[in-house]
């Protein structure tokens, strides 16, 4: 009993640093994405083509998400650990290999045909771009991203087996050799090819990241033999698993084509405002909610293969209270301040401060829904880890279903806003479905300690929010907000009045979410003294 509650303690810590690994390499990633995204509304504002590049990544994205199941490592961890903990290895490879020759395969194919028909299905994605130049351009730069999928898919495969290794460096430089491309496409490329330049980066990118750099550590365990074997029992388990992913959808993922077919019907610049509104609150999201679901995914498939269902559910329990502890926070930190982080960011050359304010309501209406896309991002790893991949998109197809007439109905009567807020309403729907279906078919997964946490980060977060508050509208009079210089300082005084508010009460009151950070830095503070 002893040794197995040491090897809960280590698996727990193990799970730990790997999320700070992942979270430290998304922050980064983030602020990569951001300078990409302000030299491109730098140069080229918020209008027909900023609006025509994001518009450009729908038709690749759905491709993938259609026919390799979108995020497909999340069925291949679970299914490849099975292997590996059994002491079959090379089972596990022979599945790899006949998974990544035969969807790869699939993936080629529709390449090819998406790349010939690409003049005939954009104008289908967005009817609001009515502008031949703007239409045009978009076709172009769709077919130089089209590739990045494969390399995209082969990629996360590898990464996958490298996770079962709890080996996750590749994971976490792939996505920032893969921003970084992209700025030096842009900037390398603007003078002969405009804003096409910034697509040759992604193409570029994903082959020396999120492809090249799993490939290269998992090249001396790597057994891959190009095999199709549609009767191989792993691979038919595999494709079951992977099925739902292929042919549902849910608002996860439609969410973002959604902003962008409804905002190719609203003026130029509506696409771009919503993609950077949306941008700077998923890195928040990404930070919490995504590392934890990725670091999560492989201890949880250990526990339920392993049969340890009460500590799997405990373990999720767990993780959910610190992900919506921080997330609330992080949230109450992007409304007070989101004026001076979109004029700090994005307020220059073509971005004019209507396009900056437009952005920071925008910003605020996504943030309100942050902690839910935390939390699902972590709940949904649940489900995955029992290799149940059925049960979580049709709730998620039926959350749609009722949400997508929202989308349109806010729109009508509230243009963007109205997009915003029903992304916000739709995800909260869905991580409410999510942790009540979960809960009713797993039994093991105590919320009291999840609610208790959302109370204490609604606390610290509106002590934190009123400091940072307070302390704009001291300066309100003093600073020039559009003005870089003036920007920054009113987001770094904000920022230092939401630290020393929300983090002083956090000091004071002890709560358990952070406790053990907290007793750390205690520690090292006395061995100073």
């Amino acid at each position: 009993m002893v040794d197995e509650s040491k090897s809960s303690k280590s698996l727990g810590r193990r799970m730990g640093l790997a999320a700070v690994m992942l979270s430290a390499s998304i922050l980064l990633s983030r602020i990569l994405g951001f300078l990409r995204d302000v030299i491109v509304t730098t140069w080229h504002g918020a209008g027909a083509a900023s609006d025509a590049y994001y518009a450009a990544f729908t038709l690749p994205e759905v491709m993938n998400y259609f026919l390799a199941g979108g995020t497909l490592s999340i069925t291949f961890i679970p299914l490849f650990s099975s292997y590996m903990n059994r002491g079959d290895e090379d089972g596990g490879w022979r599945l790899f290999s006949i998974v990544a020759t035969t969807i790869g395969t699939l993936l080629l194919v529709a390449s090819v045909l998406l790349e010939l028909f690409a003049p005939q299905l954009v104008p289908i994605l967005y009817p609001g771009f009515d502008d031949p130049e703007q239409l045009a351009l978009t076709i172009a730069m769709t077919r130089i991203v089209i590739p990045a999928q494969l390399a995209f898919y082969i990629g996360g495969l590898l990464q996958a087996t490298l996770f079962v290794r709890e080996t996750f460096w590749p994971s976490a430089l792939s996505p920032l050799i893969y921003n970084l491309c992209i700025i030096l496409g842009g900037v390398l490329l603007e003078p002969w090819f405009g804003i096409q330049g910034f697509a040759v980066g992604v193409l570029v990118g994903a082959l020396l990241g999120p492809l090249g750099l799993p490939l290269f550590a998992s090249w001396k365990h790597l057994k891959f033999r190009p095999k199709v074997d549609l009767s191989d029992p792993g691979f038919r388990k595999f494709v079951v698993l992977t099925l739902p992913l292929m042919l549902g959808a849910t608002l996860v993922t439609v969410d973002e084509w959604l902003l962008k077919v409804f905002g190719s019907l609203s003026e130029d610049g509506a696409i771009t405002w919503l993609n950077h509104s949306r941008k700077l609150m998923m890195v928040l999201f990404a930070v919490i909610g995504q590392a934890a679901g990725q670091a999560a995914l492989p201890y949880l498939s250990r526990l339920f293969v392993e049969g340890k269902e009460e500590e799997m559910g405990e373990m999720l329990a767990t993780s959910l209270q610190r992900v919506v502890f921080l997330s609330i926070i992080g949230a109450a930190g992007l409304v007070a301040l989101s004026e001076p982080i979109v004029y700090t960011l994005y307020h220059r050359g073509e971005f004019t401060v209507a396009d900056a304010n437009q952005t920071a309501t925008l910003l605020v209406l996504f943030s309100l829904g942050m902690t839910s896309w935390a939390s699902q991002s972590l709940a949904v790893r649940g489900f995955y880890a029992r290799q149940d991949t059925l049960t979580p998109m049709i709730v998620g197809f039926c959350v749609l279903a009722v949400s997508a007439p929202v989308y349109w109905l806010l729109h009508r009567n509230f243009g963007v806003e109205g997009l915003a807020m029903a992304t916000t309403i739709g995800i909260t729907l869905n991580v409410l479905a999510i942790v009540f279906v979960y809960r009713w078919r797993a039994g093991s997964l105590p919320l009291g300690g999840v609610v208790k946490g959302l109370l204490r980060g609604l606390l610290f977060g509106a002590i934190g929010g009123v400091g940072a508050r307070g302390a704009l509208w001291l300066l309100s009079g003093m600073l020039e907000r559009e003005t870089f210089l003036g920007a920054v300082l009113e987001l770094t005084a904000g920022s230092v009045a939401f630290g020393i508010l929300a983090g002083g009460a956090m000091w004071l009151m002890r709560p358990p979410e952070i406790e053990v950070v907290m007793e750390k830095v205690r520690r090292k503070l006395k061995r100073g003294a």
